[in-house]
């Protein structure tokens, strides 16, 4: 086989939907790398905020407001249950149509990247968690640990506006599975006041065990997030 021919195979099977899965452990090139956060990630979050976030946005303050958090961490707890709320629907009501529908619409753009569309159907799988931050990597990575699992993951951020929380920090979030075993966030996480970190810690750790019986795992993250944002509430007060 010449070097023409070679390529023509690599550009022809990268087109055949079924041979082009998505797996978390490969490389991808520059260019798929660009096209997965340009074109499918942030073109996604950016219609779904349209189409949803006004609508839903009165029932995420109604909560934090119940949780009586200061209103400078709002955005976080109001993203994070953005993306909470839609999984959740999609996990039970598998014909929601909001994540077909991107799909559909650009069904042209998919041919060309099959392995994307492979990518986006990771979607629906993703759940909220809690997370030990560890060593930063580099200037927008670092390493975490999920609570529940004890796994270790490596996650970077996929926008230079979003800042890396604090070693030592227990954070919650959405991940989504990138190339070369790394993780990024939906939204920036939820970063608990690193000052409460052993009361976060002390309580989480009672929460998953005493919910553990549980099999709705969403219902089981809003609840132990309604509490630990008391929790953090009462042990910064407690601290003044």
């Amino acid at each position: 086989m010449n070097k023409d021919d070679s390529n023509e195979v690599v550009h022809l099977s990268r087109r055949k939907g079924q041979l082009a899965e998505f797996h978390h452990g490969e490389s991808m090139s520059e260019e798929l790398r660009d096209q997965l956060l340009v074109h499918v990630y942030l073109k996604f979050v950016r219609q779904t905020y349209e189409a949803f976030y006004e609508q839903l946005e009165p029932g995420f303050l109604e909560f934090a407001n119940d949780c009586d958090v200061p209103p400078d961490k709002y955005e976080p707890i109001l993203e994070n249950l953005f993306w909470w709320r839609l999984l959740y629907e999609q996990a039970l009501e598998p014909s929601f149509t909001h994540f077909h529908q991107f799909i559909t619409h650009n069904n042209e753009y998919f041919q060309e990247y099959p392995v994307l569309k492979s990518w986006f159907l990771n979607w629906h799988e993703a759940v909220p968690a809690y997370y030990f931050v560890g060593n930063q990597i580099g200037k927008n990575g670092f390493v975490a640990v999920e609570i529940e699992t004890e796994k270790t993951v490596e996650i970077f951020l996929p926008l230079p506006a979003h800042q890396p929380p604090k070693q030592g920090s227990i954070v919650t979030g959405i991940l989504l599975p990138f190339c070369d075993n790394l993780y990024f966030p939906i939204v920036p996480f939820y970063e608990f006041d690193i000052r409460t970190r052993e009361d976060i810690a002390l309580h989480l750790r009672h929460y998953l065990e005493e919910l553990s019986y549980e099999s709705d795992r969403y219902q089981v993250f809003v609840r132990i997030f309604s509490s630990l944002l008391k929790v953090e509430g009462i042990s910064l007060t407690n601290r003044k």
